[in-house]
């Protein structure tokens, strides 16, 4: 074997290195979560739980904002999400940011809030007409 074929070996050898660490990386090559319907009384728990939190707002943007990405949290581990950072939703990401490192800390509260409802509102599903016409009044959109 001649000293340009070696190289040539070497360089491709590298080039499909650097490839898989950029594909893994990139978490291209894992396999999302299948996560697990909620049982109806968690689903419930987890919507009486909302509307307390919300309701707890308007006095206490702070503590409604932890206690929001507490439960947000809590329904994705009950649903068997994996909750490593890098696969959190996008609105958890940027609801923790907004909620903590917002120049206005109210409406970054606010913001924050409305992404944690986001995501509640994907991971127990959609409510019932009813159960929509009963719920407190929310926050302003």
């Amino acid at each position: 074997m001649n000293t340009g074929t070696l190289i040539t070996i070497l360089v491709v050898a590298l080039v499909v290195v650097v490839l898989l660490f950029l594909v893994r990386a990139a978490g291209l090559g894992r396999s999302r979560a299948k996560l697990r319907p909620l049982p109806p009384g968690s689903r419930d728990r987890y919507i009486n739980e909302w509307d307390e939190i919300e309701t707890k707002f308007v006095d206490n943007p702070e503590q409604a904002v932890r206690e929001a990405e507490a439960l947000v949290m809590s329904v994705l581990r009950e649903r068997g999400h994996p909750l490593v950072e890098r696969d959190l939703p996008d609105e958890v990401r940027r609801a923790h940011k907004l909620g903590y490192t917002s120049r206005d800390r109210t409406e970054g509260m606010r913001q924050a809030l409305l992404q944690y409802r986001a995501v509640m509102e994907r991971m127990i599903g959609p409510e019932d007409r009813a159960r929509q016409e009963q719920r407190k009044p929310e926050i302003a959109s």
